[in-house]
């Protein structure tokens, strides 16, 4: 099986709750509804082949109505109904861009994590003029952020799979620039973009082997908090790998 967590061993800490991160000493701080990073952990399970994969994704479906982008992400990693949740944010698009949303605080405005998981939700629906509008915003950001560089390279990444070879000069850029982010969720993302642009992901790979202690993928950054076990980052370490061993295409998350 793909991945370095043991799901039971969350499971029986967590119970119905959402894993969202946890330090390396300490239990796992947890969410009723999945906060941003759900899909995440219902995707951790898919790629499992854990047997209630697919009740943890329709306890998602609260997000249905969240005013937020992060509906892209939520749905399309967490397997759940990507019609539905594309809908929705095609419906709250302005100008082509659908906006940070305010259900999990202000609206902020353009965000590299606003990025995350919109192009192949969209395209999955057939919305493909929304998805090139709306990353074609956001690959002009400039960010220094790591996390965001890696949510970048990945919108990037998939640009080139769902909308065509015109992303891939800027996609390879962006790939060319990656180093030690000081995060293992950023580097877990960027190997996973890297991967889907068959580019060698043995560096960052390398990084994240050489982070995972008992299982557990540490060394994250979140909320100001370092050497934390994010949930966001075992999913796409867990994906990494899974790709790698050839147990799932680069089109399947």
């Amino acid at each position: 099986m793909a991945g370095a967590v043991n799901v039971e061993a969350v499971l029986a800490q967590v119970g119905e709750r959402f894993p969202l991160y946890a330090p390396a000493s300490g239990r796992w701080r947890t969410t009723a509804r999945g906060s941003w990073a759900g899909g995440c952990w219902a995707g951790l399970l898919w790629l499992r082949g854990h047997p209630d994969a697919a009740r943890w994704t329709g306890k998602l479906d609260c997000r249905h109505d969240s005013d937020t982008v992060l509906q892209a992400l939520i749905f399309w990693y967490g397997r759940g109904d990507v019609e539905r949740a594309a809908t929705s944010l095609a419906s709250r698009a302005v100008d082509g861009v659908v906006p940070w949303g305010t259900a999990f605080g202000p609206d902020t405005g353009l965000r590299s994590d606003g990025a995350a998981g919109v192009v192949p939700l969209l395209c999955a629906a057939g919305r493909h003029d929304l998805a090139r509008s709306h990353v074609d915003a956001h690959l002009g950001l400039t960010e220094t952020w790591p996390r965001g560089r890696a949510w970048l390279l990945l919108a990037a990444a998939d640009a080139v799979q769902w909308l065509g070879e015109e992303y891939r000069p800027d996609a390879e850029a962006r790939a060319r620039e990656w180093g030690d982010p000081g995060d293992t969720s950023a580097d877990a993302i960027a190997a996973v973009a890297l991967l889907k642009l068959g580019l060698d992901a043995s560096v960052p790979l390398g990084r994240l082997r050489e982070a995972v202690r008992d299982g557990r993928l540490l060394g994250g950054t979140y909320d100001g908090q370092e050497n934390l076990e994010l949930v966001w980052g075992t999913f796409f370490y867990a994906l990494a790998r899974a790709m790698v061993a050839g147990e799932v295409s680069s089109r399947e998350f």
